[in-house]
């Protein structure tokens, strides 16, 4: 269940004396809430003072009404989407959006009576005036959404809370916590970088992971030893399966005159299978007996020309 606010705001005609005191204390509300707002002439937009917590920052003169209800029921009955307008409405009262009326020819799930002509002016007013805290909230994210929006910023909030990949590590947090996990847990040093600019990371045996940080995203480098051929090295990063198309990555392993290279996205930390095909071996002979590896990396956007990237002396 959620718990919602719905708030009426004293216009200047209206006296101080007819003003209904507040039934509830605003210490009870939490931080999960919705806020619904409803002016007696017109909606109004959110105050910039209701951030988070919500009713505890709500003026004590304002009108202020509490209750609870089930997020779900603002679900669409037949794709179980989050409803979103229009929406329609048949002659009982059944509501479904816009997108199931018209692959059900605009005929009623729930009575097969017309449907997709009248609109249900309430639940949609209900919704426009609905904002929510982001899941995520506990982890961080402050931001109050419109119920329509929560679904498409929740798949991109940066506070996504993602499971250390360390074997045996159950750490979970969002991104911005893994630097200073990996290096006082795991002694793994953080590298910042930029994007378009070569730079150099030499790997000792001990090496299992090496963060990887730029401005805008954080990735993971991966150092699997002691396959039956060689070592494996391949880069993630702490963002939606969605997202990997956003960024690629050039990686070279030198030694000597050899030169090993490949081109690729980073996949997701989120995936099962991490490195897939996109991984480099390094063969035995290159960093026998178990000695350090020298790799060259860059990031850049897919498609951009490697050979218009800064080296980074």
């Amino acid at each position: 269940m959620v718990r919602f606010a719905m708030q009426t705001f004293a216009t200047s005609s209206t006296s101080p004396h007819h003003q209904r005191p507040t039934k509830r204390s605003r210490k009870e509300q939490q931080a999960n809430q919705v806020q619904l707002q409803v002016n007696e002439q017109q909606h109004l937009p959110l105050p910039s003072l209701l951030t988070h917590p919500l009713i505890d920052q709500v003026p004590d003169n304002d009108h202020q009404l509490t209750a609870t209800f089930d997020p779900d029921t603002l679900d669409c009955n037949i794709c179980m989407e989050a409803l979103s307008n229009p929406i329609f409405q048949c002659s009982n009262g059944h509501i479904a959006c816009a997108s199931c009326c018209q692959k059900l020819n605009n005929v009623c799930a729930s009575c097969s009576k017309p449907t997709g002509k009248i609109r249900c002016l309430a639940i949609e007013n209900v919704i426009d005036s609905l904002h929510m805290c982001c899941k995520y909230a506990e982890y961080g994210c402050s931001q109050m959404l419109k119920f329509t929006k929560k679904k498409a910023h929740e798949t991109s909030c940066p506070y996504i809370p993602y499971t250390c990949p360390v074997l045996g590590c159950s750490f979970s947090a969002a991104a911005t916590s893994f630097p200073n996990h990996f290096y006082g847990i795991h002694q793994t040093r953080t590298v910042d970088f930029q994007y378009d600019v070569w730079f150099t990371i030499v790997l000792n045996p001990s090496d299992q992971h090496v963060v990887l940080r730029a401005v805008d995203m954080l990735f993971l480098l991966h150092y699997d030893l002691n396959h039956a051929l060689g070592n494996i090295v391949y880069v993630t990063f702490f963002g939606g399966i969605h997202r990997e198309e956003f960024f690629s990555y050039h990686l070279e392993v030198k030694s000597g005159q050899t030169r090993l290279t490949m081109e690729t996205i980073p996949r997701s930390i989120l995936q099962d299978d991490k490195h897939s095909t996109n991984f480099v071996l390094i063969p035995r002979p290159l960093n026998a007996p178990q000695g350090p590896a020298q790799i060259e990396l860059s990031f850049h956007q897919p498609g951009e020309a490697i050979s218009g990237l800064q080296i980074n002396k």
